[in-house]
């Protein structure tokens, strides 16, 4: 039996793949919307108006949303909510997330010893993914990463400390295949290297100035138990407060931190 399809199926095949990626960014679009409004709800308006979509193509998305349980709309009100359903599912996900729970006593520890913000990455693939912050007492705060925000591999403190200790084949391929991705943060191939060799020479990754003027941030790898950097911890605060000899001290300290999170969550690090 003859299994090839005709380049005209072939054809039709990727348009309704196509389609179907965009009603799921459409979908997720919405949702992201709901839930930075999780108390308050939505109106069709706000929505319609947040995620830039017309208000026929978001009552259609938020209707299906409904139907699936992961919207509700309040007829009192006139406004859409997150969903019951996606409730249950993070419990189910709990398995999966439990790193994120897990590192959150380090990172309380470290923001109260250090006063400033610590931040808790992983990877995923070829970005970085926030997996944890936590606040320090020192009044100016520097909040350049929600949980769950992703960035490519090499941007920003955390994200840097995870790729500058690849071996040195995969740091040219994530420079190389991901250079358009870090367009937008204005850091060519060339100061990226840079970066690198400056981290692996000092032991730490360091920013300074790079998204917000007069912000440094400083960051070390997490390794698995083959050595490989999977996660990273990293401090960000205006720069006066990460100026030499505190830089040091407090990249020493997140060192500390990390080798017992390795020690201690080895076995969270090696499904990484």
């Amino acid at each position: 039996m003859n299994e090839s399809i005709s380049s005209n199926e072939a054809a039709e095949m990727s348009g309704e793949s196509g389609a179907q990626h965009q009603n799921i960014a459409r979908a997720a679009l919405i949702l992201e919307a709901l839930a930075g409004c999780a108390r308050q709800g939505l109106r069709l308006t706000d929505v319609s108006r947040i995620t830039g979509l017309s208000k026929t193509v978001a009552h259609r998305g938020l209707a299906g949303l409904v139907a699936h349980g992961m919207a509700t709309y309040e007829n009192e009100s006139a406004r859409f909510f997150l969903g019951d359903r996606l409730f249950a599912w993070v419990g189910r996900a709990g398995e999966r997330f439990e790193l994120a729970e897990r590192a959150k006593p380090y990172l309380l520890k470290l923001a109260e010893e250090l006063e400033d913000t610590i931040y808790f990455a992983i990877r995923r693939g070829d970005e970085s993914v926030c997996y944890g912050r936590a606040e320090g007492s020192f009044p100016i705060k520097t909040l350049t990463l929600n949980v769950g925000d992703r960035r490519p591999l090499g941007i920003g403190s955390g994200s840097l400390a995870i790729a500058a200790y690849q071996d040195d084949a995969e740091v040219e391929r994530l420079i190389r295949e991901y250079s358009a991705a870090r367009a937008r943060f204005q850091r060519a191939d060339a100061l990226i290297r840079d970066d690198v060799r400056r981290a692996r020479e000092e032991g730490f990754s360091l920013t300074e100035g790079y998204f917000i003027e007069g912000m440094t941030g400083v960051g070390v790898p997490i390794r698995n138990s083959h050595g490989i950097a999977v996660a990273s911890l990293s401090v960000a605060a205006i720069s006066k407060r990460l100026e030499l000899p505190r830089r040091q001290q407090v990249a020493a300290r997140l060192k500390v931190e990390a080798a017992l999170m390795e020690r201690e969550l080895s076995l969270l690090f090696a499904q990484l």
